[in-house]
């Protein structure tokens, strides 16, 4: 059932994988069954090396491949044991921990896998349980940093479908319905699954929850044949053997930590090391992560542009790197300065991936045995079609777009994920024939390479001319105090937008606005695209992952904007407070807090602050006194 991992270089080798059908080259028609092959090929070779601190001089926790599929084929047992069948669901709350393995792919043997990210709030958590009709939820017990616990005890009794909790860590409470993981899940046997069930190729393995960083998340299924696509695809471009040795810094909850940098490595023997349970979070495997990968010998290393940064701020002292064969990186726009930083810092050569949850991980790669192209996100996958639509005038793709033509990137393929769970959501996601809309701005080279180039949310939109926020961005990024940048449109009544630039500064480096606008100034020949203003912050917002939130970025130069539209009012005896952030349908909420005697005037001031507000576009609002 296991494959054999012929590595690419490039767009040649990916036709020369297309001449025999992917189905035929893995006979499983499940994960479970793929794992068990890996298994059964190498059961006494590490497939899991944990770190418990990060720290360089401490004692692995080592899991062989025969361990894995045993602890994976026992929780297996158990969630069914405990009511999960093949359509229910079993989520998860679980940092990077070998139980989290266990779980995920044992889920999807007994039943649907939900992994969860577990820095949501409580009310976000409820509602995807609820969405999922979660049957079984594991979550880490009281933790003396996370507060996963907490958020299980505030909302147990809110998922009417919830049957039993198994809890990490902590003993269990079983009169309350909560196991302890460890202690039941050594209960039932390693070396079989005690019910039947027959794999399709068609059956949900597993609901990623997605939506970006903004508006409520949505639950993307993925089937088996996507998943055992994505291994397929993704060990082949990465060049994955049961020789490599790969650090995973990501979470599970997301598709890169999962699948690309877990699953696919596992099917064909790679060992996968898990720094932390906190991965890139945890500083003290930031500071170490060149003594770890000297002292493990690793072959394959990566993280989000964000962490490349980090990395660019330790040192190597000494520490022998001859065993890196590649780091990739992806997730959001790698600047082109940090590329060539780490390469020439490192000489270690960055390769970037370009990957979507609705896309089963993966659309496009820079092959591990290839070669890198500054600003490219790599070539398109084995069977799958990448092509590139102008945009009509309401935002909807039209023709495709010749070669080095910008336009929205569209896909076709095993990979593509076969809707949302809630169906409604697929408008504006997946075409009648089959594409799937990515969102994303870009366009593909003579060699076939794709290059992004921003998403067409983010557009800057001033004054009807679509400004393109990396161009700002990479301006900035070539700067040499400058470690990242964001460029966002800052709301304004005659422009619909005006371009505004955030700052964050290398550690200890200083620079003057009126300077770094000068220095732009002589880098952005598009004259609408010259941020009206700099604003240097000390940490530019990110979510879970490491991906700049520019929502945040964009509500705080609202709140600003409008704040001082208000400011007047105070000469009134009135003083407003503003609160900014998304609204599912208008896009952003305006949200107004009045105090003092406005008395007889109260309605002429709350329809004079409508007035104002409503000259700008997709805002919705809302007045109230206090």
């Amino acid at each position: 059932m296991a494959f054999t991992v012929k590595p690419v270089s490039g767009i040649g080798d990916v036709r020369e994988l297309e001449k025999r059908p992917w189905e035929e080259t893995i006979t499983a028609d499940c994960v479970y069954d793929l794992l068990r092959s890996s298994a059964a090929k190498r059961p006494d070779k590490s497939a899991i090396t944990f770190l418990p601190t990060g720290a360089a001089e401490e004692d692995p926790v080592r899991i062989t491949y025969g361990q894995l599929f045993g602890m994976i084929t026992q929780a297996a047992n158990m969630f069914h044991d405990l009511g999960a069948g093949p359509s229910d669901c079993v989520s998860f709350l679980l940092p990077s921990l070998p139980q989290a393995h266990f779980t995920f792919w044992g889920a999807q043997a007994a039943g649907i896998a939900n992994p969860i990210n577990f820095l949501l709030n409580p009310d976000q958590i409820a509602d995807l349980l609820n969405a999922a009709g979660t049957r079984v939820l594991v979550a880490l017990g009281p933790h003396p940093v996370l507060d996963i616990w907490k958020k299980v005890e505030a909302i147990r009794d809110k998922v009417p479908t919830l049957k039993a909790i198994l809890r990490v860590g902590k003993p269990g409470d079983e009169p309350e319905g909560v196991y302890n993981f460890d202690k039941t899940i050594a209960g039932y046997p390693a070396d079989r699954l005690t019910f039947d069930r027959t794999f399709s190729r068609s059956d949900i393995a597993t609901y990623f929850h997605t939506g970006g960083t903004t508006g409520s998340p949505k639950l993307a299924p993925h089937t088996q044949g996507n998943t055992l696509y994505a291994v397929w695809a993704v060990a082949h471009l990465w060049g994955f053997t049961d020789s490599a040795i790969l650090v995973n810094g990501l979470p599970l909850f997301h598709v890169a930590g999962s699948i690309i940098c877990s699953l696919s490595p596992f099917c064909v023997g790679t060992e996968v090391i898990i720094p932390t349970p906190a991965g890139f979070r945890n500083p003290s495997f930031v500071q170490n992560h060149w003594k770890l990968i000297e002292k493990y010998r690793v072959t394959h290393m990566g993280g989000m542009p964000t962490s490349l940064v980090a990395l660019l701020n330790v040192p190597l002292n000494g520490a022998d790197m001859s065993s890196v064969k590649i780091c990739l990186t992806g997730g959001a726009p790698l600047p082109t300065e940090v590329q060539r930083a780490f390469e020439s810092t490192f000489n270690i050569q960055v390769s970037q991936m370009y990957g979507m949850t609705e896309a089963g991980s993966i659309v496009a790669m820079t092959p591990a045995f290839g070669k890198a192209k500054i600003g490219s996100v790599g070539i398109r996958l084995p069977h799958e079609q990448i092509r590139v639509a102008r945009l009509n005038q309401d935002g909807s793709p039209g023709e495709f777009c010749g070669l080095n033509e910008t336009g929205v990137v569209m896909l076709k393929g095993p990979n593509i994920f076969p809707g949302y769970k809630d169906s409604v959501q697929n408008r504006g996601t997946l075409t009648d024939d089959g594409w799937l809309i990515t969102g994303d701005l870009g366009y593909i080279d003579e060699e076939e390479r794709v290059y992004l180039t921003g998403r067409s949310k983010d557009l800057i939109i001033r004054s009807g001319h679509n400004i393109d926020p990396s161009i700002i961005e990479e301006a900035a990024g070539q700067h040499p105090s400058v470690a990242l940048s964001a460029a966002v449109g800052k709301p304004d009544s005659y422009a619909g937008e005006l371009p505004v630039l955030f700052v964050q500064l290398k550690p200890e480096a200083h620079a003057d606005p009126e300077e770094l606008m000068k220095f732009l100034e002589d880098r952005i020949s598009e004259r609408p695209a010259m941020p009206k203003e700099i604003i240097f912050t000390k940490q530019l917002p990110l979510t879970a992952i490491g991906k700049i939130f520019k929502p945040q970025l964009r509500w705080d130069l609202a709140r600003r904007e409008f704040a001082g539209m208000l400011a007047p009012l105070e000469a009134k005896g009135v003083k407003a407070v503003v609160e900014v952030g998304e609204d599912k349908r208008w896009g952003t909420l305006v949200r107004i807090v009045l105090s003092g005697d406005g008395g007889a005037a109260r309605e002429e001031i709350e329809g004079e602050i409508k007035r104002m507000i409503e000259a700008f576009p997709y805002v919705k609002i809302e007045v109230m006194w206090k």
